[in-house]
């Protein structure tokens, strides 16, 4: 695996995997629950992973909550992906930052740069 995944990806990863519509409720306490945890794990400062173990770090907990929120966004029918850049831009506009439009310039002009 070459380490780099969509959001796009995981979400139908985890669509294929675990898609349960008849599950929303379990589904939103099991998000809380998992973001309970990964608040639980910087309070304490949890580990940092090491090789292939991740068990009981906080790399784990930021898995966890991104894997329930995907969960969630597909029982909604959100692409993720689609819509963090519209929401990104209205935030922009609302806080007069243009971080976002910076951001996102830089990075096609770095990836055309290098053929990706």
């Amino acid at each position: 695996m070459s380490g780099k995944i969509t959001i796009q990806h995981l979400q139908q990863y985890i669509k294929a995997k675990d898609h349960n519509p008849e599950k929303k409720l379990g589904y939103v306490l099991k998000f809380m629950e998992e973001c309970g945890e990964l608040a639980r794990a910087i309070h304490y400062d949890l580990p940092h992973a090491e090789g292939e173990n991740i068990k009981n770090t906080i790399e784990e907990e930021f898995c966890d909550v991104l894997y329930y929120l995907c969960t969630l966004a597909n029982l909604y029918d959100v692409d993720i992906e689609k819509w963090f850049p519209v929401k990104e831009q209205e935030t922009d506009r609302r806080y007069n930052t243009h971080y976002f439009k910076d951001f996102f310039h830089n990075q096609a002009a770095c990836e055309n740069e290098s053929g990706e």
